[in-house]
């Protein structure tokens, strides 16, 4: 004869409404999402944009880029699941913080001369 064992719940209408609550898609009104995107929005300096080679970066500026690639990274390396999305953002990543680490060495050495 086998044996069977069950143990379970019935939830009623208040543990149903607390199960699902933080699951429920609100889509783009979502608070959630919303607080996501002004947070990335936020991390990004606001000159970035504007960009251009006619312009110079202080030591200053390439620290609010590194500042910006360290927010951008724990958020894609916390929320994004292995795969090609979370790799090419990241490479991206990479090559953001290796240019301002470069210019960042070549302005330290230029105020040694300077």
């Amino acid at each position: 004869m086998n044996r069977r064992i069950s143990q379970s719940i019935t939830p009623n209408s208040g543990d149903i409404a607390a199960l699902r609550a933080p699951f429920i898609s609100k889509g783009a009104n979502d608070p959630v999402i919303a607080e996501l995107r002004r947070q990335l929005k936020d991390a990004v300096p606001a000159w970035v944009h504007k960009l251009n080679e006619g312009q110079e970066l202080t030591a200053a500026r390439l620290e609010e880029v590194q500042s910006a690639v360290d927010t951008y990274r724990r958020l894609i390396e916390f929320l994004l699941p292995e795969g090609k999305v979370r790799s090419e953002a990241l490479s991206v990543l990479d090559k953001t913080e290796s240019v301002a680490a470069e210019m960042t060495t070549e302005l330290s050495g230029a105020g040694a001369f300077g």
